[in-house]
């Protein structure tokens, strides 16, 4: 059995992904393998949560719905503040949102291909579409799908929320008193391997508010034992962002070999 792909290209997709939070696309339907009918999409889509509707056109736009719903034929009008229809535009990053009309059903559940009122997909089992703008959404025809009414490709795949990026932290760390000291100790006797270098420099680099002088007052105060503020935060004067400086680490009148 062949493996049915997605027909989304690597821009295409990462502007679909920038519409969700945290999002893994499943692909359960694609009409040019499964057939351009209800009752394909039906068997399909139905009783699988939220879902996005991947409809392709000549015209070369690629456009659709999501509903964070099940499909279940039941005939009636759904509502679903979540719902949205979207266009991905050829050129640029930000894909056309659109949300759908105060008060008005998002789509209505029944046995036909998807109906969201505004976009009525797999319309008669053929494939192509009807546009409605201004029935539960409202949009412009041009913006949205460039008034090519027939599909070329048809997908719908289910929107899986990762929620955190990831599973477990991705390195288990031990704070505990022991443990700060075995750190302290081992860069307090560092030694360069080469012998003619007699301290280390490390280059802090980043954007204003990123966090380079409070790492470094993080890390002078572990040493010294109390709170410091010697290395000024944001964009003060002979700050870190605005000035070129170095600082060392010490504790008293010993400084360790870095800075």
């Amino acid at each position: 059995m062949s493996v049915v792909t997605s027909s989304l290209s690597k821009g295409q997709q990462k502007k679909m992904l920038s519409l969700f939070s945290h999002p893994r696309l499943h692909l359960l339907y694609k009409a040019t393998v499964h057939g351009f009918t209800a009752a394909a999409f039906h068997s399909r889509c139905d009783q699988q949560g939220p879902t996005v509707i991947v409809a392709y056109n000549a015209a070369g736009f690629v456009f659709g719905g999501y509903t964070s719903k099940d499909y279940t034929q039941n005939g009636q009008a759904i509502m679903d503040k979540e719902a949205f229809l979207y266009s991905i535009p050829a050129e640029g990053d930000k894909p056309l949102r659109v949300a759908g009309i105060s008060g008005q059903c998002a789509f209505t559940d029944g046995a036909t291909g998807p109906n969201y009122g505004a976009l009525v997909f797999l319309h008669d089992d053929k494939a192509e579409f009807q546009s409605n703008p201004g029935t539960s959404f409202n949009f412009q025809a041009a913006e949205m799908h460039g008034n090519d009414l027939k599909l070329t490709e048809f997908e719908v795949y289910r929107v899986e929320d990762l929620g955190d990026l990831l599973p477990k932290p991705w390195r288990n760390i031990q704070w505990t008193a022991e443990r700060k000291q075995q750190l302290m100790k081992t860069i307090q006797s560092y030694k360069s391997e080469i012998k003619t270098v007699h301290q280390a420099r490390v280059l802090l680099v980043g954007p204003v508010g990123a966090g380079k002088s409070s790492f470094f007052n993080s890390i002078n105060s572990a040493f010294r034992g109390n709170m410091t503020c010697q290395a000024i935060a944001g964009t003060g004067d002979k700050s870190v962002t605005t000035q070129f400086r170095t600082y060392n680490i010490k504790a008293g009148k010993v400084v360790y070999p870095f800075l």
